[in-house]
């Protein structure tokens, strides 16, 4: 049997006369190039994002108007589905998420499913369900659980495209995750990281990590005009993280949306201003020092090294294991420098509440379920009081 060959649509948004418009374009059956295009009637200015949302609508439509039409869509392998579907979503997602679905899709979905060459029209619950039991033999639930969510957005798309008659992701099981409960440094253990890192390009983002709770991204994020000196705060607003695109290494910066919780404003302690002091002075050193050969791009930012640079989350916590290993402390994650914040305020009688808005948790059930097995002192004093009540005090 001959193997129809896949259509692809692709578009882009065009302003004509200061309003959207919507170009799409593709490849028929005959191997002939095909164009449509929409008005969107959005004007141009502050509608973009809008703009685009009605794009990748309207590139869907056409899919399903190809797919009903009795193009090959219907016939379309899995693996090739998967593929299309990544390039299909790519635009409405952010690149970290795109480079993570990327990863799922194509180094672990793909292979799996390749040499089994379903159509996707031909996948069953069963057949998910089975390479779930397979990888639950190599990673954690949580990991499957990622593959879960990537399969289950496309079989959703290819039902609302009419590519396929029924969904069988409504009969698969999704896997379930063991709980997580993160560990955490003892205060000793954690003054002597300080200790450490003291006078390194590593101490902030560090102290801020073990001090505050924030996230490796978040604290290499920190931004001079975030911190407000004269009224005592720190915004919490911006972030750096570090994706792979096409092949490479690349650092993405973004500020975070006011609604999003981790966007949250933090007392600046004495201590700490103090250490922010110290690095501003040290940076106006090294711009006297290095002149025209420091760099200016990453002005704004407070984790940059002796010339400027923005300090990579990766170079962070290759060092961090580097100092750790060097220095024979346990052999814990960067990122458990934040549970141990969590730790140390929870064992001090701050409450799970506070907590949560400090480290940024979305709702207050996150907090309690990663913490909760640490919050041990309430615990005894809850028993120790029932003991009272029912047995008398001793």
């Amino acid at each position: 049997m001959k193997t129809k060959k896949e259509v692809k649509v692709s578009g882009h948004l065009e302003a004509i006369g200061g309003v959207y418009h919507m170009k799409l374009s593709w490849i028929d059956d005959a191997g002939k190039r095909r164009r449509k295009s929409k008005s969107t009637g959005l004007a141009e200015r502050g509608n973009k994002k809008r703009a685009n949302d009605m794009l990748i609508d309207f590139m869907r439509e056409q899919e399903a108007e190809i797919a009903a039409s009795g193009d090959s869509a219907t016939d379309i392998l899995f693996t090739d589905y998967m593929q299309q579907w990544l390039e299909r979503v790519k635009p409405s997602i952010q690149l970290t998420t795109y480079s993570g679905y990327r990863d799922n899709v194509c180094s672990i979905i793909i292979p799996y499913f390749k040499p089994l060459e379903f159509k996707l029209r031909d996948v069953t619950a069963q057949h998910i369900q089975d390479f779930y039991t397979e990888q639950m033999k190599r990673v954690s639930g949580k990991t499957v659980k990622r593959y879960h969510a990537n399969i289950h957005k496309a079989f959703k798309d290819a039902r609302r495209l009419q590519i396929i008659d029924s969904n069988p992701m409504d009969c698969v099981e999704p896997p379930k995750a063991q709980p997580f409960h993160g560990q955490a440094y003892t205060i000793e253990e954690s003054q002597k990281i300080l200790a450490l890192v003291s006078d390194t390009i590593f101490e902030i983002p560090i102290t801020m990590m073990l001090f505050y709770g924030l996230r490796r991204e978040e604290a290499i994020g920190l931004k001079w005009s975030n911190i407000d000196f004269e009224n005592d705060s720190i915004l919490i607003g911006h972030t750096v993280t570090e994706t792979r695109v096409d092949g490479h290494l690349q650092m993405i910066q973004k500020d975070l949306t006011k609604n999003n919780s981790s966007f949250r404003s933090l007392p600046l302690v004495a201590p700490i201003k103090e250490l922010l002091n110290e690095k501003r002075k040290s940076i106006y050193e090294c711009k006297k020092l290095f002149k025209s050969g420091y760099c200016s791009k990453y002005s704004d930012y407070v984790c940059v090294n002796e010339i400027g640079e923005l300090i990579r989350p990766r170079t962070l916590s290759d060092n961090f294991k580097r100092i750790i290993k060097k220095n024979n402390i346990r052999n814990l994650r960067l990122y458990d420098c934040r549970h141990t914040a969590a730790s140390i305020m929870l064992k001090n009688g701050v409450s799970m509440k506070q907590i949560q808005m400090i480290l940024g948790h979305s709702d207050y059930a996150t907090t309690a379920n990663i913490y909760s097995h640490l919050d041990y002192a309430d615990k005894v004093s809850a028993t120790k009081e029932m003991k009272n009540i029912l047995y008398g005090n001793e």
